[in-house]
């Protein structure tokens, strides 16, 4: 499994931010995944998260995936 698959698959059952992503083995620069998953027509949620440290940091779901051709 690839790191974006890894990734996918995570935002498949939750947001997830870019350090939970690298963590997991996942994709490390998470918002540019995203957006190459956004022009290959995937719609992805967005949402803030307030870490403990008080940093905003920015969390993403795949909510509907392109339908197969």
């Amino acid at each position: 499994m690839t790191s974006l698959e890894t990734s996918m698959a995570l935002m498949r059952k939750r947001y997830v931010t870019a350090l939970e992503s690298a963590q997991a083995g996942g994709a490390l620069a998470l918002s540019q995944r995203v957006g190459e998953l956004k022009r290959a027509g995937y719609l992805i949620g967005d949402m803030w998260r307030i870490t403990k440290s008080g940093a905003r940091v920015k969390a993403y779901r795949i909510l509907k995936e392109p339908k197969p051709n």
